[in-house]
């Protein structure tokens, strides 16, 4: 029950692949109850059980599931520390909007200067940082750091804290925010700011999808999974009509299209037709939007499919 068995335990698991390749299914999954996911997390909270420092709950008795989850509870918890020390959870954030993407164990800095350092990491590999499906020793850079994490579990148990909470009854923007990621996910929810029965309902459908206890509250954990999972892009070929929107960060068919469709238009510079709505795609978007009249916000609603003249497929 120390820092170095997690560091041990982490790595008497190199190389450990997903079984079947590509399907996320792995012992650690099976272990944590949720299988078939991306399982960082669930990797560094398989490790701190078997290592004999099982870790506080976040998403559920097992640990956590979401890096943003993690870090939400972590923060508010007061585990968020400066210089790391091996063992310490490590919570990255690639494109640095603030929403953590990965997670893994601190090892050691491997420079004077504190800027480059070695991490255990699952689901993982060369070329795929989030989604590797494979337990590797990484060299990162602290700029991609979105906090270091001392947990409860080297120290005492957390206390926990019924503040920050939403649920039926609760009202105002916090409320829309959470309202607006459940639509962009796909649940049939209006965002009017008001936590009702059909809101409490739709957030028990999504603690089920992610066999979470099944309670209707929204504690600020769940909301950054939620966030989490949002902030993913989309499925790419993943049907789409002209009522739905697409933003930073997201992907597929529809992406594809806006991308022609600006470049259709004049786009200046043209933009890279790669299905990824990234920052140069934002850009066009909103010179776009600013030369038709349009709400220059870099999002892709139904005005600004119908001025780039793309119709439901």
């Amino acid at each position: 029950m120390s820092r170095q068995s997690i560091i041990e335990t982490a790595a008497s698991q190199d190389g450990t692949i997903e079984s079947p390749p590509n399907s996320n299914k792995t012992k650690y999954g099976e272990w944590y109850g949720l299988n078939g996911v991306k399982w960082c997390a669930i990797f560094v909270s398989w490790v701190y059980d078997h290592a004999g420092n099982h870790l506080e709950r976040v998403d559920t008795v097992n640990g956590y599931q979401s890096c943003q989850s993690g870090y939400v509870f972590w923060k508010r918890n007061n585990c968020i520390v400066q210089d790391p020390q091996p063992g310490d959870i490590v919570l990255y954030d690639w494109g640095g909007d603030g929403v953590c993407d990965h997670t893994g164990i601190f090892v050691k800095w491997i420079d004077a200067d504190k800027t480059t350092f070695q991490a255990w990491e699952g689901n993982t590999e060369i070329g795929n940082n989030s989604d590797g499906g494979k337990v590797m020793l990484r060299n990162r850079k602290k700029s991609l750091v979105r906090a270091f994490v001392t947990p409860k579990a080297l120290n005492e148990a957390p206390a926990q804290s019924h503040d920050d909470i939403l649920q039926n009854g609760d009202t105002g923007s916090n409320v829309t925010v959470l309202q607006k990621m459940l639509f962009d996910l796909n649940f049939n929810i209006k965002a009017d700011g008001a936590f009702g029965p059909g809101t409490e309902e739709i957030v028990k459908q999504f603690q089920q999808k992610h066999a979470l206890a099944v309670t209707g509250i929204v504690t600020p954990e769940l909301f950054g999974l939620i966030q989490e999972e949002d902030s993913l892009p989309n499925v790419p070929g993943k049907k789409f009509t002209t009522g739905s929107y697409v933003r930073k960060g997201d992907g597929g068919n529809a992406v594809l299209m806006v991308q022609q469709g600006l470049n259709t238009k004049g786009a200046n510079p043209k933009v890279d037709e790669s299905g990824v709505f990234d920052n140069s795609t934002m850009v066009a978007v909103k010179a776009f939007q600013k030369q038709n009249n349009l709400d220059a916000d870099g999002i892709v609603g139904p005005a600004t499919f119908q001025a780039l003249g793309i119709v439901d497929v």
